[in-house]
């Protein structure tokens, strides 16, 4: 009876350790979803504001042809597919104050030159 009460006793620690092994850990922050749409030279919306440090996720898709999206002074160049294709998805942390440029990067017509926005990473206010 009581190795029987023992290994219940065990058991019980266990199951509350296991339970208990993720408290206190910080998740990495859920990022902020910004749908973005391409299409006919421009991406709509064609000015993004987000705050440094900021985990976003873009989600990028196209009402026409296949276009690029490249962040100048980032990383950030990825194909977004045609229309009806599965939307290219971009997850990042916003990078250092200021006003970042992005901009197709695939011919896609006689306007492509002038498909253009703007991320803009701008300083937090009221927070050290």
């Amino acid at each position: 009876m009581t190795t029987d009460i023992a290994a219940r006793a065990i058991l019980a620690g266990a199951i509350l350790l296991s339970a208990s092994a993720g408290v206190g850990r910080s998740q990495p922050p859920t990022p902020r979803v910004i749908l973005v749409t391409a299409e006919r030279f421009t991406f709509t919306p064609s000015r993004i504001i987000v705050e440094p440090g900021e985990a976003i996720e873009l989600r990028l898709s196209s009402d026409d042809t296949a276009h690029g999206f490249r962040v100048e002074g980032t990383d950030i160049n990825v194909v977004i597919p045609k229309r009806g294709a599965k939307a290219a998805t971009v997850t990042f942390t916003a990078p250092a104050p200021g006003r970042y440029t992005f901009e197709c990067t695939r011919m896609c017509g006689a306007g492509h030159n002038f498909m253009r926005g703007e991320l803009v990473v701008r300083e937090r206010v009221g927070k050290p």
